[in-house]
């Protein structure tokens, strides 16, 4: 073989390495194979990125103790691990899109639980009424024409000593969502006993009162409803029975129960201050109601005053509770409030003073319990009204209650 030959083989690369000889080897080209490969890594990577923390919140969500929705523990594992934010903006986009429909008109009111006669309760007993707080006046309406029966209250529960502790209103909170029913009760209690529940983990901790209806108390109990928001979103605090479980806080909204079954509302530090005769305190956010009108310093579109929650604007299921000039105590619920309106209806239901208590469908309770005269040992439970989602049953035992909650008993002795 000549030079020429040995030259021209050289050329043409039949025995040069594909490197030329020089340097490391060289990577075989990419193969369409091999670049699928890749693109399957990058989508795999982003969602293996947004499974893995979406596990660990519905795992922790699972595992927390209560009664309440899977959905709800979702909401309150969020805000319990500085996820507050993807929490509230969840809600408000479902709640948005949920939304009632404006206008229309209900066929009716809800129907409203019958009071029971003189001495209808499980203990068979009466007692002389001393005192009592004279009857609310009809409650001013904002929608015409009006159905019938809307804004007169009506009477519910026992009959003690022969008069009524308890009376009920339906009516329309505004002139937009005039097909939804809110609902008010009035409750006097220099006849009716109420009390603070404390709940498993809202503040939780070991009480006296355990955080269900069960017992002596399940006799004499004839209705319970909803407490405030979890105390992280409170600003407030919870106090029982010479016990601090949460501090409470200068200003916030407070509702107080007095050692002789009066029941006040007012900010605390101002309209209220600790005494020996305080036997509990539930603090949630700021006054709504204040003067007999909508409180100025509520803005109701500040963080910093109604916690880290779904909007003020949202119109959904809220409650508030209140004091009349009289000392009467004032509870409104809606399945279509938002914070300005649910003011408002408390203004309008005889509030001087009125606080937000829950929010939300899960939340939102008030039920009543009637005890058959004839059957003691039995618990007849309904709601106050139907779109309230928690069965009528909720707070009594044996399941727990996660978080706080009122009782409405009847006094010592029986109706």
């Amino acid at each position: 073989m000549t030079d020429s030959d040995v030259r021209a083989r050289d050329v043409r690369g039949s025995h040069r390495p594909p490197n030329g000889g020089y340097g490391p080897p060289r990577q075989p080209p990419r193969t369409a194979r091999t670049r699928r490969h890749r693109l399957w890594r990058l989508p795999l990577s982003l969602l293996l990125a947004v499974a893995v923390p979406t596990m660990i919140t519905l795992v922790g969500a699972a595992r927390t103790p209560g009664n309440e929705s899977f959905e709800a523990k979702w909401a309150d594992w969020l805000r319990s691990h500085h996820l507050a934010a993807v929490a509230k903006e969840f809600e408000t986009i479902y709640y948005e899109q949920h939304a009632p429909k404006k206008g229309g008109r209900p066929q009716a009111l809800n129907p409203v639980v019958k009071p029971s006669p003189p001495g209808g309760s499980a203990t068979g007993r009466t007692i002389t009424v001393a005192h009592h707080l004279t009857p609310p006046v009809a409650i001013p309406l904002v929608v015409t024409p009006a159905l019938p029966g809307e804004g007169q209250w009506q009477p519910v529960g026992p009959l003690v000593g022969g008069v009524p502790g308890m009376y009920v209103a339906q009516f329309r909170a505004d002139t937009t969502y005039t097909s939804q029913i809110t609902s008010a009760v009035w409750i006097d209690p220099s006849l009716l006993r109420v009390s603070l529940v404390p709940g498993a983990t809202e503040p939780g901790g070991v009480w006296s009162q355990p955080p269900d209806i069960t017992g002596a108390a399940l006799a004499t109990t004839i209705a319970a409803f909803n407490g405030g928001f979890r105390f992280h979103d409170a600003h407030g605090g919870f106090y029982l029975d010479g016990r601090f479980a949460v501090p409470l806080q200068s200003g916030a909204a407070s509702i107080v129960i007095y050692r002789d079954g009066s029941v006040d509302v007012g900010a605390w530090g101002t309209n209220l201050a600790m005494t020996p005769d305080v036997q509990a305190v539930l603090q949630n956010l700021v006054l709504i109601v204040d003067h007999a009108r909508s409180a100025s310093n509520a803005t109701y579109g500040d963080a910093k005053l109604w916690g880290s929650t779904i909007g003020t604007k949202t119109v959904v299921a809220r409650s508030g509770i209140g004091v009349t000039a009289s000392g009467a105590l004032v509870y409104v619920a809606g399945p279509a409030l938002s914070a300005r309106s649910l003011a408002e209806s408390l203004q309008r239901a005889g509030a001087v003073r009125a606080m937000s208590l829950d929010i939300n469908p899960e939340w939102v309770t008030f039920n009543f319990f009637q005890h058959p005269a004839t059957d003691p040992g039995r618990v007849d439970a309904a709601k106050l009204y139907p779109q309230m989602e928690r069965p009528a049953t909720r707070y009594l035992g044996p399941t727990e209650e996660s978080r706080d909650f009122f009782t409405v008993s009847l006094p010592a002795g029986g109706p």
